[in-house]
């Protein structure tokens, strides 16, 4: 049994501060790099007791978002849901190491969120 749990909910777009712009990252497929594929994501906050809360920072709303803890045998997922520009998700990380934050030496935070045209993007979080 996995001894860890991940928790996320939206949380509602910041007051007047500016949003910050997506980043441009390239997207590969089997026949090479395609065109650079936004990022609409930032890591806003992070606490020392396994909450991480991450921006979208795009122009349109992303569906299926959902998290992924991967590393050594462990897997963890969130529902997925529909995040707006300007939102915040924040997912919790608790378990029997995770209040700690001792994970695997190869664990990683994955969101996972699909574009209009149904192609899934994935964006790797260090933990």
């Amino acid at each position: 049994m996995n001894p860890f749990r991940l928790s996320a909910r939206v949380q509602p777009a910041p007051g007047a501060r500016g949003r910050a712009q997506p980043r441009q990252e390239l997207q590969w497929s089997a026949e090479g790099i395609q065109s650079p594929v936004a990022v609409p994501w930032r890591v806003a906050r992070r606490s020392a007791s396994g909450v991480i809360e991450v921006e979208q920072c795009g122009a349109a709303p992303l569906h299926s978002v959902r998290f992924a803890l991967a590393g050594n045998g462990m897997l963890g997922l969130t529902l997925p849901r529909t995040v707006h520009p300007g939102e915040r998700l924040r997912v919790t990380l608790r378990g029997t190491h995770a209040d700690g934050v001792v994970l695997a030496p190869d664990a990683m935070l994955v969101l996972r969120w699909f574009q209009p045209d149904e192609t899934e993007l994935l964006w790797p979080i260090a933990l």
